[in-house]
């Protein structure tokens, strides 16, 4: 990542690059902005990780041949996950303003169905920045 890029800047090269249109390009990039000039990168990073593993286990549990044991160990660990994604968007909720926190944590943590969707559009838009990372790492972006 680098940490020269502003927030839109990165975002679109994530949306170029992924070749999918991001849904909350606008917290993506206060994310990004805030985790890189504030010293949590890694926060920002854990999000795109556990998006991501979120993604694998839901996929795991598609599966038809899964037994009901491995369904519900699955299950707990897709909970597990959603905890500490929000518990590293928390981190980087901690440097807004009032203000933004209020807004954000209605937009995506609150307990109500729009809230839980906007939380998995959110989590989808990390998991393409994760798979941008992991592509910016193997060497197959030039910035």
């Amino acid at each position: 990542m680098n940490p020269n890029l502003r927030g839109d800047e990165f975002t679109a090269i994530v949306a170029q690059l992924m070749g999918r249109r991001l849904e909350n390009t606008d917290v993506l990039s206060l994310f990004y902005e805030r985790a890189m000039r504030g010293g949590m990168s890694v926060a920002f990073n854990d999000l795109a990780f556990y998006a991501k593993s979120f993604q694998k286990v839901t996929r795991l549990l598609s599966d038809e041949k899964l037994d009901d044991r491995t369904k519900e160990i699955a299950a707990e660990e897709l909970k597990s996950l959603i905890t500490k994604f929000t518990g590293s968007l928390e981190i980087i909720l901690s440097s807004l303003t009032l203000e933004e926190r209020e807004v954000l944590r209605s937009r995506f943590l609150t307990v109500t169905q729009d809230s839980f969707r906007n939380l998995r559009t959110l989590m989808d838009d990390f998991v393409e920045v994760k798979d941008y990372l992991l592509l910016e790492r193997d060497g197959g972006s030039t910035r």
